[in-house]
């Protein structure tokens, strides 16, 4: 594999490196972390915390419906039993919108450094493809979506989100950096690495 010198104005080479060129390539980070086995499993893992989540939500909200529908039917306002039910449901209630927001907020939370550890297997592994190649910058690539644009303001968004415009495929670490981090997670999680 080929890889382009990049010639950096005012670069500062460490004693011994002749040229004034730097050995540049590319990783599409969105595509390695899509391909990435570690992260559909944590997705799986996340959808199924979330039902679970969506789950007792639920029972929560029919035991209020519940409540709230005898809270109507079988007791008289003003009486007692009616203040202590109507007590039982802004209870209720109260519980509800805590366990959404404390149990949804604590999902996220999970999910953010889920993302993060990801993103760091990413960085590492590129770091050791790297060095083992003597490469030393590299960038960040992703691809337009190819999906139909909406807007105007979605296409600004993408241009703007574009770090580099063109690179030639033989400098290219994707498919180098994915397998390696597949191979590394099927050791580590006892997974087979072909699914």
């Amino acid at each position: 594999m080929a890889f382009i010198p990049l010639f950096v104005m005012g670069l500062t080479l460490p004693a011994g490196q002749a040229t004034g060129s730097a050995l540049v390539a590319v990783v599409d980070v969105p595509a390695v972390s899509e391909q990435y086995k570690k992260t559909s499993d944590l997705e799986a893992q996340f959808e199924v915390k979330r039902r679970r989540l969506n789950q007792e939500r639920d029972a929560l909200r029919e035991r209020i419906e519940v409540l709230r529908r005898s809270l109507q039917e079988e007791f008289k306002p003003g009486t007692e039993e009616f203040l202590a039910r109507r007590k039982q449901l802004a209870l209720l209630e109260a519980e509800l919108q805590y366990f959404v927001e404390s149990e949804g907020q604590g999902i996220e939370v999970d999910l953010a450094r889920s993302l993060a550890l990801i993103f760091a297997d990413i960085k590492e592994m590129t770091r050791i493809v790297a060095q083992e190649k003597d490469i030393d910058v590299v960038l960040a690539a992703d691809r337009m979506p190819q999906e139909r644009v909406e807007s105007a303001t979605q296409v600004r968004q993408q241009i703007l989100l574009q770090k580099v415009l063109f690179w030639s495929p033989k400098v290219d670490l994707t498919e180098e950096v994915t397998a390696r981090l597949n191979a590394k997670y099927a050791t580590e999680s006892g997974r087979p690495s072909g699914g």
